[in-house]
């Protein structure tokens, strides 16, 4: 019994939180890439809840398992995060967010209102260069984008 839970000890030691992503999904817990200068970002609160009902778009995934990807362009609505269409200011989710995850925050997700980031690393930029689409760029004033 000792040696298993010894086994168990150091599994998840040299595994990481990795080891315990809910649904066998993989977690990281470093510097998300699309951050050019960590001290320059400016966070919002402790927060905000996710409204889950607005994401509807097919490449966050189905209901019950959407997932949105760390870097996105949000908004808030109510309160709650919503993704950017260019009508209110646009934020970048910290994070990733996975519907129904046991292991994200109960009280909400990271948002990042201000700061120096990689624009083609962005999860919604697209072309060649990378860019964010006009109408939400235009409501990310307070990012300098590399």
């Amino acid at each position: 019994m000792k040696k298993l839970a010894l086994f168990a000890l150091t599994a998840s030691l040299l595994c990481g939180a990795a080891a315990f992503a809910p649904r066998g999904e993989k977690s990281t817990m470093s510097m998300p890439h699309w951050v050019a200068d960590y001290h320059s970002l400016t966070l919002h609160g402790t927060g905000a809840p996710i409204n889950w009902a607005a994401w509807t778009d097919v490449k966050y995934g189905t209901a019950g398992r959407r997932v949105v990807p760390s870097g996105t362009a949000v908004s808030l609505s109510g309160g709650k995060i919503v993704p950017a269409d260019g009508s209110l200011d646009t934020l970048l989710l910290m994070t990733d967010a996975r519907e129904g995850s046991s292991g994200d925050s109960i009280s909400g997700y990271g948002l990042v209102v201000s700061g120096n980031v990689y624009e083609a690393q962005l999860p919604d930029s697209t072309g060649a260069p990378a860019v964010l689409p006009a109408g939400i760029k235009a409501k990310a004033t307070r990012f300098y984008f590399q």
